[in-house]
């Protein structure tokens, strides 16, 4: 009794200095079956995608969270790892745990990642709300579901999705300035291929400048989810991303320049995030100065968390960063990579404080190749079957024998690529794979620095278990 009387006390303590912003969603909107969540003793909704359920809500101060659930809890990961959230259980199907600060986290029951795990998205009250009276703001107001919806951008426009909606449909821009997309709401792709045909992308602008994507949420989305195509001076901030469909990247930055990425929760089939530099423009049309940061990935059996390329047609790709990221599971690919498929030449890039706590497969993967996602122009079924690369990764085949010239003289190639304080913290050590196409067009000045296994620090090529094939420089310290 002691015990309970203590907890309860610091409960209400507890309560007395946070607060707690929680949104209801439609009646019907895929509500949970599997959970129960409140905070603070305040009920919050829980919405079900195929692979997984999530909360949203926002705080202040420190909250106390309880979960219960149909499913029996032997124990819970709480993830990332990093943050040491360790669990109290209160029965055999209910467990709480404190917050103090917005997370982003991923609470897996009995080990098994793909039965239901339960997303927690808690985040800070908002401070920049548009006004809904303005006639640049499209508002989408809470608790009421938007079907059939699609919307193509002017200047100056705000799209502002409040807690508690939910839009199925598509966002668009073609060569539009200052938008912005925010809001503590959900974008459903659910019936996406139904109502926007082939093109049915959550948010898709193109050859855009000053762009500003927060906060949503992004509901099972069924292609590329965030799609930035030759634009300019963008941030992506906050958003969460569920999905597990084919082709559902989750954002892909095609030849943009000035493009931060920065607290970004991404569970997808495909890629968490994909940087490229395909479509019809001049090659001096480059991808440039891209940051990622403070992000959360979970890529599962299709793609990489962590992807450049495969479409690479620009000049150049370059000055790409991504630092301080979680990626907590890779069920199939590689947790960082880098294929070239183009003639782009892909240089000063920097992986720095990545922190791996499940990679099934491959941790580094760079790699230059013949495809038939690249300008070679193979799309025979026969062909692409017949001369598939096992142990690679999607569309890579061998050259045409006798012509493996030709296609090297409009290869790409990959250059200064810094791997620093990269910790494997869990789980088998992937392999890895540096592979040129030729020793023309090569992968050289790599540097892997202050890689670690479980708190160990390797040092040779061996105990990294890389591989190398037409590889110039590689140096791991």
């Amino acid at each position: 009794m002691k015990k309970i009387a203590l907890f309860t006390l610091l409960c209400l303590s507890i309560n007395l200095f946070s607060e707690v912003i929680t949104w209801q969603g439609p009646v019907g909107f895929s509500s949970t079956k599997y959970y129960e969540v409140k905070v603070n003793g305040i009920p919050v909704p829980v919405y079900d995608t195929p692979i997984a359920s999530y909360a949203i809500f926002d705080f202040t101060g420190k909250v106390d969270v309880e979960v219960s659930t149909m499913f029996d809890v032997r124990w819970v990961d709480i993830r990332p790892l990093r943050t040491q959230i360790k669990p109290h259980y209160t029965s055999d199907n209910s467990f709480r745990f404190n917050l103090d600060k917005p997370q982003n986290l991923s609470l897996e029951l009995n080990g098994r990642i793909r039965q239901q795990p339960l997303f927690i998205f808690a985040g800070k009250p908002e401070t920049d709300i548009p006004s809904k009276s303005d006639p640049n703001v499209i508002w989408f107001e809470g608790g009421k579901l938007y079907k059939n919806v699609n919307l193509e951008l002017n200047d100056n426009q705000t799209v502002y999705i409040e807690g508690g909606a939910v839009v199925q449909g598509i966002i668009i821009a073609n060569g539009k300035k200052n938008i912005k997309i925010c809001g503590k709401g959900i974008l459903d792709g659910t019936y996406n291929r139904q109502t926007a045909g082939n093109d049915n992308r959550f948010i898709k602008l193109v050859d855009c400048e000053n762009i500003d994507i927060n906060d949503i949420t992004l509901h099972n989305g069924t292609t590329w989810q965030v799609h930035l195509q030759h634009c300019n001076n963008a941030l992506i901030n906050g958003i969460r991303i569920v999905s597990e469909n084919g082709g559902d990247d989750g954002m892909d930055i095609v030849r943009c320049t000035n493009v931060v990425i920065d607290g970004v929760f991404a569970h997808t089939k495909d890629d968490c995030i994909a940087i490229k530099s395909h479509g019809d423009y001049p090659s001096d049309r480059i991808t440039d100065n891209i940051l990622v940061k403070n992000c959360v990935f979970w890529n599962s059996i299709w793609g990489n968390a962590i992807e450049i390329g495969f479409e690479l047609y620009s000049d150049e790709v370059k000055n790409i960063r991504f630092e301080n990221i979680d990626i907590i599971h890779v069920e199939d690919g590689a947790a960082m990579s880098i294929h070239n498929a183009g003639k782009a030449h892909v240089h000063n890039v920097v992986f720095d404080n990545i922190r791996i706590e499940d990679t099934r497969q491959k941790l580094f993967d760079v790699a230059i190749f013949f495809s038939q996602w690249g300008p070679d122009g193979i799309r025979d079924p026969e062909y692409i079957t017949k001369y598939y690369l096992h142990g690679a990764w999607d569309g890579v085949q061998k050259a045409p024998a006798g012509k493996e010239a030709y296609h090297s003289s409009f290869r790409g190639k990959v250059s200064n690529i810094t791997f620093k304080n990269i910790h494997v913290t869990g789980g088998l050590l992937p392999f890895s794979v540096f592979h040129g196409f030729d020793a023309e067009k090569n992968v050289s000045n790599i540097t892997i620095e202050n890689l670690r296994y479980i708190g160990k620090k390797l040092k040779t090529t061996e105990q990294a278990k890389i591989r190398q094939q037409n590889t110039v420089n590689l140096k791991i310290k």
